[in-house]
Order: C-alpha cells, then structure tokens, then sequence
C-alpha cells in the first residue's frame, strides 16, 4: 500500500512539473533551479564559517580553562604553551571570522599574548587576566 502511495506521489509530482514547464518553459525552470542552488550554497557557507569561528572561540576558551588550571598547579611551563595554543585557537577564528568580530578577535589575540608575556615573566594577577580573558571569550561566543 506505502509503495503505491509512493508511486502516485511521484507522478502526481512528475505531472505538475510537466505543466510548469509547458506553461513558463525549461529555461524558467533551469533558472529558478540556479538561484536555488546558490541560495543553498551561500547559507552552506555561512553555516560553515559561523562553525569554523564558534570552534576556534571555544577551542582557545579550552586552553585558557587549561592554562589557568596549569598555573593554579603552578606548573608555569605549561601555563605558557597553553596560552600559546589558545593564541592558534583565536588566529583560526580570526581568519573564518569577518567584520567586527574579526577586530574583537584582534583585540583578543593582543590580550592573550600579553598574559602569555606576564606568564613568561611570573608576573602576579595572572589568573585574574584569564579569568578576564575567559569572560571576554564569553562574550564573543555568537548565539
């Protein structure tokens, strides 16, 4: 019975696309079908760099949660590599990002290396930085 449904659906789909193309002809047809594909190509690829950004944003969030529990441990050397990994994280986002976020991102990527260079340094008040740092990251998480 789900089969002869079936079949009369698609004849029923192939008769009316039969009296479309008789009534506005194929290059009606061929055209409406172009600007469908590059509508869905266009979305495809907004779907695609809003992903590449949002991972990148949370992959360099990761690494600072990281560095801040490697400089609680007081382990300072790997406090600097993770600070160093989240700096990769957010030059991919950058670079799949554009418009203002790409300048917040900018901005970012300053205030990470300098806590990587106060982490370099032993400087005190470097925890509040990536608790700033992660605040920060918060916010630019788009929704």
């Amino acid at each position: 019975m789900l089969k002869f449904l079936g079949f009369l659906v698609v004849i029923g789909l192939a008769f009316t696309a039969g009296i479309y193309v008789g009534q506005h002809g194929p290059e009606d047809l061929l055209h409406k079908a172009r600007q469908i594909g590059a509508d869905v190509v266009a979305k495809t690829t907004s779907v695609e760099r809003s992903f590449a950004v949002r991972t990148g944003i949370v992959n360099a969030k990761e690494r600072l949660v990281q560095a801040k529990s490697d400089l609680l441990d007081k382990n300072y050397g790997k406090t600097v590599s993770g600070l160093a990994d989240a700096t990769e994280a957010l030059k991919t986002a950058k670079n799949a990002a554009d418009g203002d976020l790409r300048g917040r991102l900018e901005t970012m990527l300053e205030k990470v290396a300098a806590a990587k260079t106060a982490a370099q340094a032993l400087k005190p008040g470097l925890q509040t930085k990536i608790d700033d740092l992660v605040k920060d990251l918060d916010h630019l998480l788009p929704p």
